[in-house]
């Protein structure tokens, strides 16, 4: 066996370790100031249709309000869809930013989910590879070592999948990707240790010894270097009881997953996603998990804009809703940023709008973020568009400072230097962009 296959052994064999690489981790010390310590993002992969949620025209013309009607929130002057009344009651405790866009042209499924979730106009191919804000706080701000600091649940995207979870900062800062609630023996497996304790302690002091001979051989690879570190984070992940605990719904009260899972449709065209993963993330959180991702479904409707929205839009609602109303009854939602956003919103004018198949296009100039908790302002709108719906006319911000903003809540300073791995410094946002200020507390 030669000196590789002893590292593949020891880094992927043991264990079945696949997530966790053999880079060395840099972890900084986490800023005093952060007014959030975990952050929870609900992706909805595809571009939700604002003018049917929140941002309503209902005073245009039939081709562009659509069928939903428009409902009063807990806030003055604020409406959403009719969809959306669990919503519209707690208004009050959630920003709408309807001003931040990526301007793509057109709607583009490969290159907006990459531009939002990571701060910078990423690209499948022909940029860096830079990293979610995730991976940013799994390198400065690493959360307790027995638990993931960045956690995927499913999928990252409905059409990139999970291509944003590599990135240039190092694999040993790509997310911790499960999928509890579809790999029901994966779930079982991870509720039921795999190993008896003193027998993974013999493995692992076997892979002590096989990583001391290594360095004797080469003290100055950082493969080597790393696997001290990352082995020890799959040992202590593996053993989790709090991993464990959180993954185990079975230890939720009935009438508490109920108030999730109450508007989810039994039969639907479009994948809708599981709204369990409102709750795997409040108790992800509530574990320690500093950072939560989930995609919920898929956004992408086009002809079938009302049919679906009737569909998915209730269930979004009811998740969200129970999620702020958990985080805020246990005391969590000051420290945990919230976000539900898609990577576009839909086109305002409605295509064939008196046929069965009326739906709305691609729609990059304008859309919805759905900000709560964590430093963000409560009862606020920022931005507006037009009459229509269509363009941007009040507070425009580009997706830097939405980056900008969620790192200064986080504590991170968006002026540090990573590096590339050609030795290249770059910044956390590349782009100087101002805070989007009025979000703010």
């Amino acid at each position: 066996m030669n000196r590789r296959d002893v590292l593949k052994l020891g880094g992927l064999g043991l264990c079945g370790v696949g997530t966790l690489d053999v880079l060395r981790a840099q972890a900084a010390p986490s800023a005093n100031n952060a007014k959030a310590k975990h952050m929870i993002v609900c992706w909805l992969g595809g571009g939700p249709p604002h003018t049917d949620m929140f941002d309503m025209k209902p005073n245009a013309s039939e081709e562009y309000r659509g069928i939903f009607k428009p409902i009063q929130t807990k806030v003055t002057g604020l409406q959403v869809g009719e969809l959306l009344p669990q919503l519209a009651a707690r208004a009050d405790k959630y920003t709408v930013i309807r001003s931040v866009t990526t301007e793509n042209k057109p709607g583009d499924h490969a290159r907006a989910p990459l531009y939002w979730n990571t701060g910078n106009p990423r690209l499948p191919t022909g940029t860096d590879a830079y990293p979610m804000y995730g991976s940013v706080v799994s390198k400065l701000r690493p959360g307790p070592s027995d638990l993931p600091t960045f956690a995927v649940l499913d999928e990252i995207d409905v059409h990139t999948h999970n291509e944003l979870s590599s990135s240039f900062i190092g694999p040993a800062h790509s997310p911790f990707i499960m999928n509890p609630m579809k790999d029901k023996d994966a779930v079982t497996k991870m509720l039921t240790p795999q190993l008896e304790m003193p027998a993974f302690d013999k493995n692992a002091d076997l892979l002590r010894i096989l990583d001391t001979k290594l360095r004797r051989l080469d003290k100055q690879d950082e493969v080597v270097a790393g696997l001290d570190q990352n082995q020890q984070t799959a040992f202590n992940l593996l053993r989790s009881p709090k991993l464990r605990h959180a993954l185990d719904i079975s230890k939720e009260p009935t009438k508490s997953v109920d108030r999730f899972t109450r508007n989810k449709p039994s039969k639907a065209k479009y994948p809708i996603g599981d709204p369990l993963h409102f709750l795997l993330a409040r108790r992800l959180v509530e574990a320690g998990v500093p950072v939560v991702h989930f995609n919920l479904g898929y956004w992408d409707w086009h002809g079938d804009n009302f049919t679906a929205g009737k569909q998915q839009i209730p269930m979004f609602d009811a998740g969200l809703a129970a999620l702020i109303d958990d985080l805020e009854m246990r005391g969590l939602l000051d420290s945990t940023i919230v976000l539900a956003l898609g990577e576009m919103g839909r086109k305002p004018k409605i295509d064939n709008p008196k046929a069965a198949g009326a739906g709305r296009d691609h729609w990059d100039y304008a859309q919805f973020v759905i900000a709560a908790g964590g430093g963000f302002n409560r009862g606020c709108v920022v931005g507006a568009t037009d009459k229509l719906g269509e363009r941007v006319t009040d507070k425009f911000y580009k997706v830097e400072s939405f980056g900008r903003t969620l790192y200064h809540l986080m504590g991170i300073n968006t002026e540090t230097i990573v590096h590339t791995p050609a030795n290249r410094p770059v910044k956390l946002i590349v782009e100087d962009a101002p805070l989007i200020k009025e979000a703010l507390a």
